[in-house]
């Protein structure tokens, strides 16, 4: 229908009569100025409110020539998630109702076609929250893109209301300052195919949280399946989520992320009825930045084990855990200490690539947990002298976890003042006993290290192979021996390192067959040879050291493999002595020289309770033997309490030896015999 302006004057009206115009304005132009029209809007009221009905007029719109027209209104631009429509596009004068604040851009087009003219006008509608509008409500599926705007400008009164589960299969997008409350066991899932983009501002944070704010647990949660590398959570808080597990095999959370992404940044996650976050498996990837973790009723978070380099030292803790299950790191990563909680971890897991560990890192272990170091991994644990990093068990007992175990021959593998604890909680592994740790065929350098409460070894090797030095470090309150080594690893302990009175343990083996090397003079410990140890290289003993020997132990200097020497140089004040674990005669089998190196040498040496056994076919059992064809030099020394002889040398197969200021004391038989 075309509309035209009438005037009031009687005189135009019978000439517009006259000349036969009606109101389809199809009359002829009989004056020589074309026609136009002028398109002009207005509205009422000025400054509406959401819900309040908005009146649009186009009367005011100028026809010069009265040729009539034709009306169309239309949407420009109107507020994400708007459903407003205007309710007649065609009459003069038509309405619309807001649903959502914000700008609404309405154009107005008039028109004559038949004299083929026409013009626009455009007007901006500003529309504000009504104070008396409730939530707008959500439930079922967002299969569209589709952006959450702030409705309400108080950040008291929620902007929408989940009513029913939401499934998200497109993008959404939620504006800062938006909160959004769930009704009970209702929740938000990222499906797959969908994406979500919530990043608020420091000063427009975005709130996703219970109706009910008493109750933690009251809603379901957030759960992110999807993989988009556009998924973000930024300025935002998640509270009281978790009343239902997200799915099959999980547990519940505030916030469930499965083999998904998505980049966490300045989020509140508290008040869970279960986990604050929670992951599945592997394959998940959530880097997080100054994330803070509160009043959680379980772990603030239960993640794989190759996802707990995401938790940043700038995000914050009210103590608590963060929780890491089994399986394997997936790619090298840097372990942050944590502000305000611990790592608990609670199968065993592995490191199998470069994991660098943060000064003051805590970690604790459940029942048989703990850590096992492949060959191909390197892990740089260093902490200070004022923050350790810890690895120990939930209970402060031995044997509370089962200990590390570091397989990998890296030369780059360290750990610098750190503290194992209430480890052996197993056997480690096939042929291994209990020990707060395992080094097999592995290299590692031990410094200020402590190694204490375990209910088997403080550390303990299986064979040769293995290279690690301990420096200034302290074994104390191990059930077993602080260490149980293979003879090549012997001078692998530093003469700074406290024992607190008590041993190293060496299992049966030979040294290696070339070079030389040092036997330290223990600090506050003892070198306990549990079987015979035969040495092939060059051996130099500290003053003061002490060997203590079990049931028909033997020191064999031999030269099978090796020219086999030893070299042990005490002194008056500090001697070196060799004994039986037991003090009666015959506790363990003595010493025998069968090399001719004019390099052995034994000075200020003790000698006791040995004669236990043979030292060797065709030589009777004593404290101290010389074989065929053999050498030693000993001085300023004491023999004493054998169970046969004291010192037994075959001549007649040129065995030398050179003897200055010996003392024989107690010996069962002859105290120095020749043959």
């Amino acid at each position: 229908m075309k509309y035209r302006i009438v005037t009031a004057y009687l005189f135009l009206m019978t000439i517009l009569i006259f000349n036969g115009c009606s109101n389809s304005g199809t009359g002829a132009n009989n004056n020589n100025t074309p026609p136009t029209l002028d398109a002009v809007i207005s509205h009422s009221p000025q400054s509406p409110e959401t819900g309040e009905q908005v009146t649009l007029d186009a009367s005011n719109s100028v026809d010069n020539q009265n040729i009539g027209y034709d009306v169309d209104w239309s949407f420009t631009n109107k507020p994400s998630n708007s459903t407003a429509a205007i309710l007649s596009s065609t009459q003069m004068t038509t309405t619309f109702t807001p649903d959502v604040a914000g700008d609404y851009e309405v154009s107005l087009e008039v028109s004559n076609s038949s004299e083929s003219v026409s013009d626009n006008d455009q007007i901006t509608i500003s529309v504000t929250a009504a104070a008396s509008q409730g939530p707008k409500e959500l439930s079922g599926s967002i299969n569209q893109d589709s952006t959450l705007t702030d409705i309400f400008s108080d950040p008291s009164e929620p902007d929408y209301l989940v009513v029913g589960d939401v499934d998200v299969s497109a993008q959404l997008t939620i504006d800062p300052n938006v909160v959004i409350h769930f009704q009970e066991n209702t929740g938000l899932t990222i499906n797959g195919d969908g994406i979500l983009v919530a990043d608020g501002e420091a000063n427009g944070k975005i709130v996703f949280t219970g109706e009910n704010q008493t109750v933690n647990g009251f809603w379901r949660g957030i759960n992110i399946n999807s993989n988009s590398v556009v998924n973000s959570i930024s300025h935002a808080e998640i509270r009281y989520g978790g009343s239902a597990p997200a799915g099959t095999y999980f547990d519940p959370a505030n916030l469930t992320i499965d083999q998904a992404k998505v980049q966490l940044s300045n989020v509140v996650i508290s008040n869970s009825g279960h986990y604050g976050i929670q992951t599945r498996r592997s394959g998940s990837e959530f880097p997080m930045q100054s994330i803070q973790f509160e009043n959680n009723d379980d772990m603030h978070a239960y993640v794989h084990i190759s996802q707990i380099g995401y938790f940043d030292s700038q995000s914050a803790f009210d103590g608590g855990y963060v929780t890491a299950f089994g399986g394997s790191t997936t790619g090298d990563m840097v372990i942050s200490a944590l502000n305000g909680a611990k790592y608990q971890i609670v199968d065993n897991v592995e490191f199998a690539n470069v994991i660098t560990i943060d000064a003051g890192a805590n970690f604790e272990f459940g029942p048989d947990a703990g850590i096992k170091i492949q060959s191909s991994a390197v892990v740089k644990a260093e902490g200070t002298a004022s923050n350790k990093i810890i690895f120990t068990g939930v209970s402060k007992t031995p044997g509370a976890w089962r200990g590390i175990f570091v397989g990998s021959s890296s030369v780059e593998n360290i750990f610098k003042h750190v503290e194992i604890s209430y480890g052996g909680s197993i056997n480690m592994a096939t042929y291994f006993d209990k020990t707060n740790m395992v080094i097999d065929q592995a290299k590692i350098i031990l410094d200020h290290v402590s190694f204490t409460g375990s209910a088997g070894y403080g550390i303990q090797t299986r064979r040769n192979g293995s290279e690690f030095s301990i420096i200034n470090s302290e074994f104390n309150n191990n059930a077993d021996s602080h260490m149980l080594i293979h003879a090549t690893q012997i001078d692998f302990v530093d003469n700074l390192t406290n024992f607190n009175g008590g041993d190293v343990e060496v299992y049966r083996s030979n040294t290696e067959a070339s070079g030389s090397e040092t036997w330290s003079n223990l600090n506050n410990g003892t070198f306990y040879f549990a079987g015979s140890v035969t040495i092939e290289k060059e051996v130099t003993i500290e003053q003061g050291a002490l060997f203590e020997m079990g049931t028909d132990v033997k020191i064999i200097v031999a030269t099978n493999t090796g020219p086999g020497i030893i070299k042990a140089l005490g002194s008056s004040t500090e001697p070196i002595v060799f004994t039986g674990r037991s003090k009666v005669k015959g506790a363990w089998g003595g010493i025998i020289v069968m090399t001719g190196s004019v390099e052995n040498v034994m000075d200020y040496v003790e000698i006791e309770y040995g004669g236990g056994t043979d030292l060797d076919i065709y030589m009777a059992a004593g404290n101290l033997g010389v074989h065929s064809d053999s050498y030693l030099s000993i001085s300023n020394s004491t023999i004493e309490n054998s169970a046969n002889y004291g010192l037994i040398v075959r001549e007649s197969r040129n065995a030398i030896i050179n003897i200055s200021n010996v003392t024989y004391a107690n010996n069962d038989n002859t105290d120095y015999y020749t043959y």
